[in-house]
């Protein structure tokens, strides 16, 4: 019968004494500081909010105010919207007195306008836009000014054409259908893109309609208002319509203002933990904790703006506050451990530092393996040598499963690795979609450019195989210079016919996009033939060698049909049970009965137009001449 120590069971007792003391002290403390932190936490997101709300009435009102008296003198015929001059005066007068605004404009029942715009370097110009016919370009007219104390001092004129149309911005059109004034949030103004809320009045003078005064506050300076506000360290404001569109942000992440959460890099983490707040909350007015990987609980709070339903979200991470307090609670764990029992601590210590840590990182990079996520296995040195020779172990691992993983699809030996596929010959009947790309001419220009032409194919490849990814797909091998990729296995795809003709219209464009590599290559970039059917997939060669693949005759007839293309003066041909698979949607163009090698009756086939962009004009690469910038209907539907 096994007695233990005594020396060991004094250990145990003084750990188990002084572990319960400091998890009571750390409870207690904790309990109270996040109470505290709460607290301090809603009564600034109150404050912040509070002040957006007030900032954002004063810019409605100040906005609203303008507008209506514009909207009066042209009413009482106090200026005549005509009087170039006077309207001019007027505008510039209007918009140095109003640092907030940055648009006044007017628009005319001709199509005509006339506005004054704070530029972003505080100049102001005044811009006109001239009437003209349907399709033409209007005349535009900016005069730059540069404001001096007491005056403006005119610098430049430019003029050119413009392409906005006056009637038919939705500041125009709600404004003149309406007797009350009307808010609209738009993203193109005269000057061009500049995301903006805009109020809009119709005037009527005399009875008559003479046109609509807008007035404009860029959302630029609504996050320069969010920015202003001085909020917590590591914390962020954002304000969102109805819809979810962040309007404006406190700190743009990389420099960049994003139109939507999911827009933000992954590594703002304070944008992700607010996008999962408002994704699973759906109320307008909440306040949560959301758990996060790198901060820490993060505190988002959601509030009502007074404007077209827009709401202020606004997240902080508890580290901002809690850092401090947190550090001293663990301290106080500390110092009750030491006190209580050294010795013990010093063995615990020990135990933790030889075996505890590292056990428990190898642990960690072995559930790293199982997962396939072998980019971040490392090697960490230990004191112990049997220890650091398992981490250097598990790191040569990692870096031959990777490479292994190079020369099969990940799709294949992630479950190959977590034991879900057995690997033994073997295979079942499934329903596949198979495309084969290949490089045109790849044996003429290897003679030509020799070991030269390996760039050009690396290229083809690479881009090959984005786009299979991107679809979902599986690239099965390389064969030369050709690609072979299947969809619907391993895992299973209803779409999978659409997805690889969407695939081979990336590739397509992809190449196209690209310079020629010779002279005189500009139509025929590469050769796809796409087929549906049944085939075998699974585990096809012997016991010492196998490889993941797809046989039968679908895909033979996939091959086949890059051949088709070249024949048939295309890119791309699909068969015809790869149409019944994409449905009736109008994707394709009918090129007929084809005799294929190997097949007993001819097969129809199709081809999928190349979208005319160029309005040059020039052949597309299927022998049509391209001589317009409309679409095809074919590529619209693949492209969704």
């Amino acid at each position: 019968m096994y007695r233990p120590k005594l020396a060991h069971v004094v250990v145990v007792l003084v750990m188990l004494s002084v572990l319960s003391t400091a998890a009571l002290i750390h409870l207690i403390w904790q309990r109270a500081a996040g109470e505290s932190i709460e607290e301090i936490v809603a009564s600034l997101d109150a404050q912040t909010a509070g002040s957006v709300r007030n900032d954002l009435s004063r810019t409605l009102s100040l906005v609203s105010s303008t507008a209506e008296i514009v909207r009066s003198i042209f009413f009482q015929g106090a200026i005549n919207a005509d009087d170039e001059v006077k309207r001019e005066f007027l505008f510039l007068s209007l918009l140095r007195e109003q640092p907030s605004i940055d648009w006044i404009g007017f628009g005319f029942p001709d199509g005509r306008f006339f506005g004054s715009h704070a530029t972003a370097d505080g100049r102001i110009e005044m811009v006109e836009i001239g009437a003209a016919r349907a399709g033409e370009l209007r005349p535009l007219r900016r005069d730059l000014y540069r404001p001096i104390p007491g005056d403006i001092f005119f610098e430049e004129r430019n003029k050119a054409e413009s392409a906005y149309v006056v009637l038919g911005a939705p500041w125009y059109r709600l404004g003149k259908e309406n007797g009350e004034p009307v808010w609209t949030v738009t993203n193109v103004l005269p000057n061009g893109f500049e995301p903006a809320m805009v109020l809009s009045k119709r005037v009527v003078s005399f009875g008559k309609f003479i046109g609509v005064v807008m007035v404009a506050v860029s959302l630029r300076r609504l996050s320069e208002a969010l920015k202003a506000l001085e909020l917590p360290a590591l914390g962020k404001a954002f304000v969102l319509d109805s819809s979810g569109r962040v309007l404006a942000t406190s700190q743009p992440s990389d420099g960049v203002m994003a139109a939507h959460f999911s827009d933000f890099p992954a590594a703002d983490a304070v944008a992700s933990a607010a996008a999962e707040a408002v994704a699973a909350n759906k109320v307008d007015a909440f306040r949560v904790v959301v758990p996060n990987a790198s901060l820490g609980p993060v505190f988002v709070s959601s509030s009502r703006l007074p404007f077209e339903n827009w709401r202020l979200v606004a997240a902080t991470p508890r580290s901002t506050f809690a850092g401090g307090i947190d550090k001293n609670i663990r301290r106080v764990a500390l110092v009750v451990l030491a006190m209580a029992a050294l010795a013990a601590a010093t063995a615990v210590g020990f135990a933790n530092f030889l075996f505890a840590r590292p056990l428990a990182r190898l642990a960690a990079q072995l559930r790293a393996v199982e997962r396939f996520s072998l980019e971040s296995v490392r090697h960490h040195p230990t004191f112990l040598a049997e220890l650091n020779d398992f981490s250097q172990a598990l790191k040569r691992m990692a870096v031959g499963l990777s490479a292994f993983a190079r020369y099969m699809p990940l799709d294949v030996v992630r479950p190959l690795v977590e034991g879900g596929i057995e690997p033994k010959p073997g295979g079942a009947l499934c329903e596949v979609t198979v495309m084969f790309a290949d490089l045109p001419g790849f044996t003429e220009l290897t003679e030509r450019l020799g070991p030269g032409v390996e760039p050009h194919l690396t290229r083809f490849l690479t881009i090959a195989v984005a786009a299979v990814h991107a679809e979902g797909g599986t690239v099965d091998k390389f064969i030369g210079d050709a690609v072979m990729a299947i969809w619907n296995a391993p895992g299973k795809q209803p779409d999978h016919a659409a997805r690889a003709c969407r695939a081979a219209v990336a590739i397509r464009t992809a190449m196209h996009d690209d310079p020629p590599i010779a002279a005189g290559e500009n139509a025929v970039r590469v050769r796809i033939g796409i087929n549906s059917g049944t085939a075998l997939i699974g585990n096809i060669g012997s016991a010492e060698r196998l490889s993941y693949t797809a046989i039968g005759d679908a895909v033979n007839l996939a091959s086949r049909l890059v051949n088709v293309a070249k024949e048939r003066g295309v890119e791309i041909v699909l068969s015809d049970a790869t149409m019944r698979e994409l449905g009736a949607e109008p994707m394709t163009r009918p090129l007929g009965l084809a005799t294929v090698r190997g097949k007993a009756r001819p097969v129809g086939v199709h081809t999928i137009d190349q979208p005319k962009v160029r309005s040059a004009g020039g052949s597309d690469g299927n022998g049509d001449y391209n001589g317009g910038d409309a679409r095809l209907p074919a590529t619209q539907a693949l492209c969704r």
